[in-house]
């Protein structure tokens, strides 16, 4: 039996969303983490301001990553996973967080915390770069619904499979590999 892969991954944005059809940006950062656990079927998502910026104004991006892998360290050891790997995309994570368990995500290899992560960012950008070009929106949707709820959290446990997300996720990963 292989190792059991847990992904995680870290984003810091000023980004807020503040309803299902609005978006903006403010000048207090956020940092988001996801914990990703397919064959455990479990995903962990927290947020916070605090430790979000450097001593210079600037995004702590780095930090927030090895805060990620740390916090996958810590999930792992509560959650009772054994034989496992944590899988960061983040260089600075790879090499300064000291956690043996912690293993650089090969080139090529789909990240899915980071694709998880992603998904939810991008409905934020997405809201504000159309906010002037779509005058009558659609009635938001329960996907629409979820990245909300998702990206408000600043701590929210729960099944992947009862993510709309992670299933629309498998299905366009599904349908890449037929064609």
């Amino acid at each position: 039996m292989g190792l059991l892969e847990v992904y995680c991954d870290a984003s810091v944005s000023p980004a807020i969303m503040d309803g299902l059809t609005s978006s903006k940006v403010t000048d207090r950062f956020t940092a988001r983490i996801v914990i990703l656990v397919p064959d455990k079927d479990f995903c962990l998502i927290e947020s916070s301001t605090s430790n979000a910026v450097t001593s210079k104004g600037n995004p702590a991006s780095t930090q927030m990553e090895i805060l990620a892998v740390t916090r996958a360290k810590e999930i792992s050891a509560q959650k009772g996973f054994e034989n496992y790997v944590i899988l960061t995309d983040n260089l600075g994570a790879f090499e300064q967080s000291g956690i043996p368990e912690v293993r650089w995500l090969e080139s090529g290899r789909i990240h899915f915390a980071s694709l998880y992560l992603d998904r939810i960012m991008k409905r934020a950008g997405y809201l504000r770069q159309s906010s002037r070009k779509v005058i009558n929106r659609a009635k938001p949707n329960r996907l629409q619904e979820e990245i909300l709820r998702m990206f408000q959290a600043e701590n929210l446990e729960f099944k992947l499979s009862d993510s709309m997300l992670w299933r629309k996720i498998q299905m366009e990963m599904e349908a890449s590999q037929t064609e």
